[in-house]
């Protein structure tokens, strides 16, 4: 049974994709970033597991929501459980998908099921998070050293123009989840 090592997931965010999106974030990043915003996703044995049947099934119940985003840590760490887990998102549901990677699409073609990866994926912000070149706060990429691919006809870079910079979200058990490009921090 294929599982996932997850930090977090979002139910509803808008300032995470276009639309209302479901956020997952991975657990597990080798890269060491300079001003990280997730740095407490470094550990590979951090977080929790997850099988994908019971992430796909806890995604399939959200309501209203138009896709998921995927960051982490670093997702491309967990191709083997993401590729399936995406599989069923796309044979199961109408949702898109984004997927956040420090590597490059380039680098992620040379993985071992990258390339099946990349198919399953709507819109890839690729490219490691460089601080010295970053833009101003809530644009799109967050810094100059990443790039937004529309992989699919489903987006358009300007469907990227006009996302909140921020949010604050308050869930049903009351907790306060903050959220959004160089917000979060776990």
């Amino acid at each position: 049974m294929a599982v996932l090592r997850i930090h977090a997931m979002l139910r509803k965010s808008r300032a995470n994709g276009p639309g209302v999106r479901t956020v997952l974030w991975l657990q597990g990043c080798p890269f060491r970033c300079p001003e990280c915003f997730n740095p407490g996703l470094r550990d590979p044995a951090g977080g929790r597991s997850i099988t994908v049947e019971t992430l796909l099934h806890r995604i399939k119940s959200i309501r209203g929501i138009e896709g998921i985003s995927i960051s982490g840590g670093e997702p491309t760490e967990q191709i083997p459980g993401l590729v399936i887990l995406l599989e069923r998102v796309r044979k199961e549901t109408d949702l898109s998908i984004l997927l956040f990677s420090g590597r490059t699409m380039k680098d992620i073609l040379c993985l071992p099921q990258g390339e099946r990866l990349i198919s399953l994926i709507d819109v890839l912000v690729d490219g490691p998070y460089d601080p010295s070149c970053a833009n101003p706060p809530g644009a799109w990429p967050s810094s100059a050293s990443q790039t937004i691919h529309i992989l699919s006809p489903r987006y358009a870079l300007s469907d990227f123009s006009s996302l909140p910079a921020l949010e604050l979200i308050i869930t049903e058990d009351g907790e306060v989840v903050q959220s959004g490009l160089g917000t979060v921090k776990f």
